[in-house]
């Protein structure tokens, strides 16, 4: 093997395709702006903007404890929400029924007194029967809310069964229920190897056009046959196999630089975290030479470059959509069990794993996956014969 001519013809070949358009063009330029587009069409999904304003009507808002429901209510930063207080429950009742507000919470007007009491009083919530998701934040505040006044009221009861008098029970319940909470919780990255929308987006993208830019260089051999250079680089004094493993490492640069910035844009502009740059660079080159190894596949079936382009593109577009670059394949079936399989997959799976902090031992199963479809594409590579040019 000649390191020389190889790195000397890999060099030109790179110097040769970057002028080429069609590489800035399915290597950066349509990946980009399909991860623009995209995030223009889904970027409310998700959003705190999508809530409608909610009005809550509510009763015992003059009691103590009710009163504090209803400052809950009204702080939310989540969820818009107006409450309307009820002079009694029927009145709630039917201001939901008359589609005047759209949840009814029923809290007894000696809220507070049962609670230091020790006893159970019960909080009633009427809704509309919508569905929506409004409904449900209304309803979670307050079994969060009840939750607290509980152990406020169980508080009480020990306080009692110990002989506390009731000025003490009272004042003991009071403090439970409107005492600090000692263990609270705070957003942080998500553990279940699933990416943001946005990220999402951008891994999806740039995997799947990884196969359209490594198929530049490999692609580039045919291409050198068809136009009768080939005979003229294999008299030069090198192995023939020289010319491949040459044209080989320029699918493999081109889809390292690629995807590289296109990941780093990406990141940037839609403001996502990919984690760490060691376990992220590790998933690219072991995804990009999954991707290069079945460009070789693709060049000894083919007869001319013109249909190793469409073969690659056609493989890459089918893996790249059962990988999940445009939505993910969700379920148990034998379909989601074949896109674990691919390329795309694993690289997406892998970029959840660093986004969530995970380093390169967590990505043992993303590059297993890669790795394995490396090895079979270079097997059917090196057994499979080479299409016969028809003269």
């Amino acid at each position: 093997m000649n390191l020389r001519a190889i790195v000397t013809m890999t060099g030109s070949d790179l110097r040769q395709r970057v002028r080429d358009r069609s590489v800035l063009v399915f290597g950066l330029a349509v990946p980009f702006a399909l991860m623009v587009v995209f995030n223009l069409l889904f970027s409310g999904v998700g959003s705190t903007e999508d809530f409608e304003a909610t009005t809550i009507a509510m009763t015992g808002t003059a009691d103590q404890l009710g009163s504090a429901l209803q400052v809950t209510f009204e702080s939310m930063s989540v969820l818009p929400a107006t409450v309307d207080p009820a002079s009694s429950a029927d009145e709630a009742r039917t201001a939901v029924v008359e589609e005047r507000a759209d949840v009814a919470i029923l809290v007894p007007e000696d809220f507070s007194t049962q609670v230091q009491g020790g006893g159970s009083p019960e909080v009633e919530v009427v809704r509309s029967g919508d569905g929506s998701l409004e409904e449900d934040v209304v309803i979670a505040v307050t079994d969060g809310f009840v939750d607290r006044v509980a152990t406020a009221s169980r508080a009480a009861a020990a306080g009692g069964s110990v002989g506390l008098d009731s000025s003490a029970v009272s004042a003991l319940a009071g403090e439970v229920a409107q005492a600090d909470q000692l263990v609270t919780t705070s957003p942080g990255r998500v553990a279940d190897e699933q990416l943001s929308l946005q990220g999402s987006l951008v891994a999806g993208q740039t995997a799947l056009f990884m196969f359209f830019t490594v198929g530049f260089g490999v692609i580039g051999y045919l291409q050198e046959r068809d136009t009768g250079t080939l005979p003229r680089l294999q008299s030069m004094p090198m192995h023939p196999r020289d010319i491949i493993v040459a044209k080989t490492l320029v699918s493999f640069v081109l889809g390292l630089v690629s995807t590289s910035i296109l990941l780093t844009a990406g990141s940037l502009l839609f403001d996502v975290d990919f984690g760490s740059v060691v376990p992220i660079a590790v998933l690219v080159v072991a995804t990009v030479a999954a991707a290069t190894s079945l460009v070789l596949v693709v060049t000894k079936v083919a007869r001319t470059a013109e249909q190793a382009s469409t073969i690659n593109a056609i493989l890459g577009i089918a893996l790249g959509v059962l990988g999940g670059a445009f939505f993910p394949i969700g379920g148990g079936g034998w379909l989601s069990r074949l896109s674990d399989l691919t390329p795309p997959a694993a690289f997406i799976r892998g970029l959840g794993i660093t986004s969530a902090g995970g380093g390169v031992t967590d990505l043992a199963e993303p590059l297993a996956t890669v790795a394995g479809f490396l090895v079979v594409a270079v097997v059917l590579a090196l057994v499979l014969p080479a299409r016969q040019v028809e003269a």
